[in-house]
């Protein structure tokens, strides 16, 4: 005997609709808005009510070219450009959405001034460690120039004296006899790898730089480990200086090193 199987029970359309249907917004005076805004000490709420009037219906009556007239109002003030809701968004931002959304010919009716105070002032696009990168390098120059540039041009004296032979070697030290080198190895890959990175180049190239940058300064530590015993205020300040150099630019490859970025949510 065939079992009769029990129809599912059907859902009703009506609930169905009601679950999957948004709220729908209502239309917002979006002059009315802009005015208050214009007045001093609008408060964040006020802004965010204009802004939302943005994603609302058009009241009736109202054309595409009035909010147009509005939007590119709003971006000819940068007052009215910088005020920013709630949540940080900025009105001159939402104004040129908005003009986006319009398109032709509204969008094209943006001038340059226009696109800069609606986009206001552009991150620097380089990280806050590779900023911190950048000032461990101009600390790592200064103290080597600061400290051997008058043995430096002492020995570049010495070099056009032939009474001196070449006795002027054992005279001057050797961080002293190739500053510029040493000046060169810790500025350029430093430079180079912040450059790379604001421009948005490839993380391979960065990281190559960032690995020059750690060679360089494990040759610094080698070079302070095999400067010559002696007098420690003719040779110890030299091997001192050669080892700071060193850690600091490790310290600087470190910080430029490229990082992974988040994944979106």
């Amino acid at each position: 005997m065939q079992r009769l199987r029990e129809a599912p029970p059907a859902t009703s359309e009506r609930e169905d609709e009601s679950i999957a249907s948004p709220p729908e917004l209502e239309p917002v005076p979006v002059r009315e808005r802009l005015e208050l805004l214009r007045l001093s000490g609008v408060p964040p709420h006020e802004v965010d009510t204009f802004l939302a009037g943005l994603e609302a219906p058009y009241l009736p009556g109202e054309s595409p070219r009035e909010r147009a007239d509005l939007m590119l109002d709003v971006l000819e003030e940068e007052r009215l450009c910088e005020l920013a809701g709630s949540t940080g968004r900025r009105v001159g931002l939402a104004a040129l959405e908005t003009l986006l959304r319009l398109g032709y010919p509204y969008a094209l009716e943006v001038t340059p001034e226009m696109l800069a105070r609606g986009r206001g002032p552009q991150a620097l696009g380089i990280s806050s460690r590779s900023l911190l990168g950048l000032g461990l390098t101009a600390v790592n120059v200064l103290l080597p120039v600061t400290l051997l540039s008058e043995e430096f041009f002492s020995y570049l004296e010495a070099l056009s004296d032939d009474g001196m032979g070449h006795g002027r070697d054992e005279v001057f030290s050797g961080p002293a006899r190739y500053l510029p080198l040493l000046v060169l190895a810790l500025l350029v890959p430093p430079v180079l790898s912040a450059l790379l990175e604001w421009r948005k180049s490839p993380r391979l190239a960065r990281t190559a730089l960032t690995g020059v940058q750690a060679m360089v300064g494990l040759v610094f530590i080698l070079l302070a480990i095999t400067e010559p015993p002696g007098d420690f205020w003719v040779y110890g300040v030299e091997r001192f200086l050669l080892a700071l150099s060193g850690m600091l630019a490790w310290v600087t490859a470190s910080c430029l090193h490229p990082r992974e970025e988040p994944p979106e949510a």
